[in-house]
Order: structure tokens, then C-alpha cells, then sequence
């Protein structure tokens, strides 16, 4: 993660910025901004039935190719709450025994976005008729990242392949445990980067607004 503090953006500026890595990535399910369609506007009050991506995530796993990384630039943030906590995938993978790390090598998952379904009906937005899926491995070695691995992450993932259903259940629900627990979350204080964080956005306080936008950038431009 690199943090930029006091920047003052256009969505154009925004945009553009994010270009300069490649093809911006399309969401699948989530509205863009009216003519702006790789850009994201998250708002949450309330009244909101959900804070976007609540729990520890990865974005958009389920496509077959997922963004290397988003750039979120914040319009109004919340006088309190309204925090997104970012997690290394990389420290949670080094916490393993070296016997897990074995095992998990090789395997691999399917990750679902059947889990959109319904989530935007608050803001008027038709399911589609299918969300995006495909098999990722549960470990992901970058060719171009010097650390050993990052683990894959919770939100799409719904089981690992060539495991009976019940031990992949069990695995699954050890892992999803171990990242929560053994990855350090990253205070913006800390201006800190890594390439596999896991997120996860805390809700505002009652009463309280928050409004941030949202670009995806591909793994390669």
C-alpha cells in the first residue's frame, strides 16, 4: 500500500491517474458513476444496510484475471469510525508452519461472485443474470515479488479443489481464522507497501457520512 496525504482530485484527475497503470478495471456488479463507468462511488450513512466490502477482503478475486490493486481517493471521511483496516497476506502466510505451507502449495479454489446478488438492490441495480467465476490458487506466487507467497482471501472464495467438500470446509474456515488473527492490520500512520493487502472498511458512526470513489488497476498495463 502507498498512502498519498492532501490530494485534491477530480474523478477525471482520479481517472487519469489510474490509466497511467493500464486499462482500469469495470466492477461487475457494484454502480459506477453516471458516464464514468471504471469509477466506483462508495457512500454509507446511516442508513446504509451495509458498509461496502465490509470484512476482510481482496477485490473483485472472482474475475479470472483480478486488478493488481485499487486506488480509493476519499471525499468525506466520517469525524468518527468510517476506518479501513489493511492487512499483508504475506505476514499471514509466513505465520504457517512450513508443513501447511506445503500443503496449501499447489492447491487451488473457486472463487464466486454469485455473493453480488441482491447486494445493490438498495440503489436500484438489477441482478444480473451471472457474476463472474473462476479458480485461483490458494497461494499466489508473483513472478515479479521477492516474498515467498500471499494467501488468498475470504470474500469470493467458496471451496478448495481436489480435497474432499469437508476438508476444504474445515481448511477454509482455519485459514479465513489465521488471516484475521496473524496478519497485523496497517495504520495509515504506518506508510507502509505491500502488493496482497486484505481490507476492511469499519462503518461510520450513527449520524455520520462517508464518501470515498474507487478505481481498479490491472495486474500488468
Amino acid at each position: 500500500m502507498i498512502f498519498f496525504r492532501d490530494q485534491h482530485l477530480t474523478q477525471d484527475q482520479h481517472l487519469a491517474f489510474g490509466r497511467l497503470f493500464g486499462d482500469l478495471h469495470l466492477h461487475p456488479a457494484a454502480p459506477p458513476e453516471p458516464g464514468k463507468p471504471e469509477l466506483m462511488v462508495i457512500h454509507a450513512d446511516k442508513d446504509s444496510p451495509r458498509a461496502n466490502g465490509e470484512g476482510w477482503h481482496s477485490d473483485v478475486s472472482c474475475d479470472p484475471e483480478p486488478p493488481m490493486g485499487s486506488i480509493l481517493y476519499i471525499r468525506k471521511c466520517p469525524p468518527r469510525g468510517g476506518d479501513t483496516l489493511f492487512a499483508s497476506m504475506y505476514a499471514a502466510y509466513e505465520a504457517l508452519s512450513d508443513r501447511m505451507k506445503t500443503y496449501l502449495d499447489g492447491l487451488t479454489a473457486i472463487h464466486d461472485g454469485e455473493h453480488y446478488r441482491g447486494q445493490y438492490a438498495n440503489y436500484g441495480i438489477a441482478d444480473k443474470p451471472s457474476y463472474p467465476r473462476a479458480e485461483h490458487p490458494v497461494v499466489r506466487h508473483a513472478p515479479d515479488d521477492r516474498q515467498e507467497g500471499a494467501l488468498r482471501q475470504q470474500g469470493f472464495t467458496r471451496r478448495i479443489l481436489g480435497i474432499p467438500r469437508d476438508e476444504s470446509d474445515g481448511m477454509l474456515r482455519y485459514l479465513y481464522e489465521h488471516m484475521a488473527n496473524s496478519a497485523v492490520p496497517v495504520p495509515l500512520s504506518a506508510g507502509a507497501r505491500t502488493r496482497s493487502p486484505l481490507g476492511q472498511p469499519l462503518r461510520p458512526a450513527p449520524r455520520d457520512v462517508g464518501l470515498l470513489a474507487a478505481i481498479s488497476v490491472p495486474e500488468t498495463g
